[in-house]
């Protein structure tokens, strides 16, 4: 069913949560895995401060070299063949949608993180942005904790 598979991956416990959902779910289907990071554009307020302190966008691409590695390590140590990018300066949403046609992706996964209704429309919503664009399914996987607290309220009006 599921050939080759984009992990969308920053390294937070959402991202794990979802990393880890898709390792079973790639493992079922043998699919090839393909991990992406992204340093995401700055917001036009932080460029109105002034130029950014030396070093930063260095320091940024190795932050994120070091979660891309540790993502790639997580789906190798189940058995999975991986490779990882890491895109710069690109919004997530754009990058994770290019990525996936550039990788012939027949499903992305993403982890949600749970953020206000004013901070949604605010910075948007990386999902929400992929179901117009993406050519291929998208599971936006729940954080454990979340899931856990769906499943015990749907436990209970079922009793």
């Amino acid at each position: 069913m599921f050939q080759t598979i984009v992990f969308a991956y920053d390294g937070s416990a959402e991202c794990r949560d979802s990393l880890e959902e898709g390792i079973a779910l790639a493992s079922r289907f043998n699919a090839r895995c393909h991990l992406l990071a992204v340093v995401p554009p700055l917001p036009p307020m932080a460029l109105a401060a002034g130029p950014l302190p030396e070093g930063w966008m260095e320091e940024q691409q190795s932050r994120l070299g070091a979660i891309l590695e540790e993502g790639l390590a997580r789906i190798r140590r189940a058995g999975l063949d991986a490779t990882g990018s890491l895109k710069v300066w690109e919004e997530p949403y754009e990058a994770i949608g290019a990525f996936a046609s550039e990788t012939g992706a027949d499903l992305v996964i993403i982890g949600h993180h749970h953020r206000s209704a004013f901070s949604r429309w605010w910075r948007g919503s990386v999902g929400h942005s992929l179901l117009d664009q993406l050519s291929c399914s998208l599971l936006v996987s729940m954080p454990g904790s979340m899931a856990k607290k769906a499943d015990a309220g749907n436990r209970g009006k079922n009793a």
